[in-house]
């Protein structure tokens, strides 16, 4: 096995693979966007990364058996690498021994050009794949799952919780709760970093925005809960991008009411907005170290992607 950099001439080859990968999840997922498991819809995105990311092809014989290509980003306190889940592929490899060629001919690299942390989104039912990272030092991170249009499994509401969608003179009241949101991700064991605080009037504007949808709850008339759901976000996975994803970007109760299935409620009622939109499925994503959301959303979605990451010491950056 040979390693060579990854050049548009190994697209068609690659793009086999990685659409191979989809088409088998999407036997137990099957509302992953079709488009996906087809290697010319795979193939467009795969010549985006040979124009701005850089790779490497493993070749035998002169066949390819499996690639790995990435992008560069600078964000989130430093650079870092990012290699999408379609971004890489091979062929059943159960000792994922093309998988760690492809890493370690790449990881030298991405150490000298100053990117200590490096990660790779990984399809979910992929074992192999997700071993042979995690072998290699990558732990989980960020799981994206996918969602069927249709009922939303629920207990009764708890009594006095009312549940409308927010306009804009929620602008506050919503405020509050994404601030409640940041409190959370932020806070241990996740530890994720803080997000910009959104300005009043453009989180009025947002809630004006017939093409995105938040969804409240009260109780004695204090917002206790919200969702918000609109078209699909792009910074999401991959094989979930497609104009019939819509996208859950926000969620979160306040602590002393969780476990209640208010969460389950506005999640109905979200559904039944983007079913009414027109759209063909729902998705989300969350922070592994996110138990209560992982509790909560593997109940009613499955996941598709598994993100890992890779953080080394910032000391070995020549």
């Amino acid at each position: 096995m040979t390693l060579v950099p990854f050049t548009h001439a190994h697209v068609p080859a690659a793009a086999l693979l990685v659409a191979a990968g989809v088409g088998r999840l999407r036997r137990t997922v099957p509302r992953v966007p079709r488009p996906w498991s087809e290697p010319e819809h795979v193939a467009r995105v795969l010549h985006g990364l040979v124009d701005h990311g850089a790779g490497l092809a493993a070749l035998d014989d002169e066949q390819l058996v499996g690639f790995q290509a990435a992008i560069t980003v600078d964000g989130r306190g430093g650079r870092w690498t990012y290699t999408s889940d379609v971004g890489h592929a091979a062929p059943p490899d159960p000792l994922g021994r093309v998988r760690a060629r492809l890493y370690g001919g790449l990881a030298g690299g991405w150490l000298r050009a100053a990117c200590p942390e490096h990660v790779v989104s990984v399809l979910a039912d992929d074992e192999p794949a997700l071993a042979t990272y995690a072998a290699l030092g990558f732990g989980h991170h960020v799981v994206d799952l996918v969602g069927e249009i249709g009922p939303v499994e629920r207990r009764p509401l708890p009594p006095g919780v009312e549940l409308r969608r927010a306009d804009p003179a929620d602008a506050a009241a919503v405020s509050g709760l994404e601030a409640g949101l940041r409190r959370h991700l932020e806070a241990s064991p996740i530890f994720l970093g803080s997000a910009p605080v959104v300005p009043a009037e453009v989180a009025r504007r947002e809630l004006a925005d017939d093409a995105r949808a938040t969804f409240l709850a009260e109780r004695a008339g204090r917002a206790v809960a919200f969702l918000r759901i609109g078209p699909c976000a792009d910074d999401v996975a991959t094989i979930v991008r497609d104009p019939g994803t819509a996208s859950v970007t926000a969620a979160f109760t306040e602590p002393g009411l969780r476990g209640l299935d208010i969460g389950s409620h506005l999640l109905a009622a979200a559904v039944g907005w983007a079913e009414g939109a027109g759209y063909a499925r729902w998705a989300v994503d969350h922070e592994s170290a996110n138990g209560e959301a992982s509790r909560f959303w593997s109940r009613h979605a499955l996941p598709v992607t598994i993100s890992m990451s890779r953080r080394l010491s910032p000391a070995l950056v020549p």
